[in-house]
């Protein structure tokens, strides 16, 4: 029995190893790799990557001020909520259980919160 267990080890270690050497010769890349589809002509200068124009740089005064501009909304947007959870919360009587609406409510200000405090740890 210990000669069949043996074996059979034996034989999973030759078929991971043949796996494995398959698998890493699928994956070399060869040094000459193309650059262009097969239809594609290379000569034709509309089919060189190097032409892509680079980005614009970003403007960091410019994303500074959107930044803080979608801070200010973000936080009159969490004022008014708050205020409605405030108020929500002042009409439901004193029970074990609370309103669905309360729940929805709050769920929407920490929503809010988490929004602003990641706009806010940006700059």
């Amino acid at each position: 029995m210990l000669t069949g267990r043996r074996f059979f080890i034996a034989g999973v270690a030759a078929t991971l190893a043949g796996a494995k050497s398959l698998f890493a010769a699928t994956q070399r890349v060869s040094p000459q790799t193309k650059r262009f589809p097969s239809n594609a002509d290379p000569t034709n200068p509309i089919n060189q990557p190097d032409d892509i124009p680079p980005l614009p740089p970003r403007n960091p005064k410019a994303q500074l001020k959107e930044n803080q501009k979608n801070l200010r909304r973000d936080a009159d947007r969490l004022l008014q909520s708050a205020k409605d959870l405030k108020d929500e919360a002042d009409k439901t009587e004193q029970t074990d259980v609370l309103s669905l609406t309360l729940v929805k409510k709050a769920e929407e200000v920490e929503k809010l919160a988490k929004q602003i405090k990641d706009l806010a740890r940006a700059y």
